[in-house]
């Protein structure tokens, strides 16, 4: 269904996996191999805790959009962090056999200094990431270049 003030699609929960990462990985690149074991190219990552050694990160920082930066400013920080929670949405890459893992996560630091935000590659796990992922079917989600905002937004619509 789509409106002037939204897109949605109804679709179905199937399986859920749950999984523990390993010190020293990559969090996007371990999400994505962990669905793709499992056969799972639609879902939402409702459930992360755990610790990290790196972060790198972009959140929302102004109201309208730098010419190089966009609505963002990116950090990358050497830790250790708390992963105090994280969610996101699993679905097909333009790349044939990949995935987009479109992950954001509240995170805390020395200090008990609190950070969030959209997580990019280069986050790298401490001693655990513990990771609960429900399949979807139904659902096409699929990750573009807003026309109007130049961001890049999820769209969903019911699978074909």
């Amino acid at each position: 269904m789509t409106s002037k003030e939204f897109s949605s699609a109804l679709g179905q929960g199937g399986r859920v996996v749950a999984a523990r990462i390993h010190p020293n990985q990559d969090v996007l690149q371990s999400i994505e191999d962990v669905c793709l074991s499992h056969g799972i190219t639609c879902g939402q990552i409702t459930t992360t805790i755990g610790s990290l050694k790196r972060v790198a990160l972009h959140y929302v920082s102004r109201t309208e959009p730098d010419p190089v930066l966009g609505y963002t400013t990116q950090l990358i920080m050497e830790g250790p962090f708390s992963l105090l929670t994280g969610q996101g949405l699993v679905s097909p890459a333009d790349e044939t056999g990949r995935l987009n893992i479109h992950y954001h996560a509240v995170i805390s630091g020395e200090g008990d200094v609190i950070y969030g935000g959209h997580i990019e590659p280069g986050t790298i796990t401490l001693t655990t990431l513990d990771l609960f992922v429900s399949e979807v079917s139904g659902v096409e989600i699929v990750r573009g270049r807003d026309p109007v905002t130049g961001a890049v937004v999820t769209t969903v619509k019911a699978a074909a």
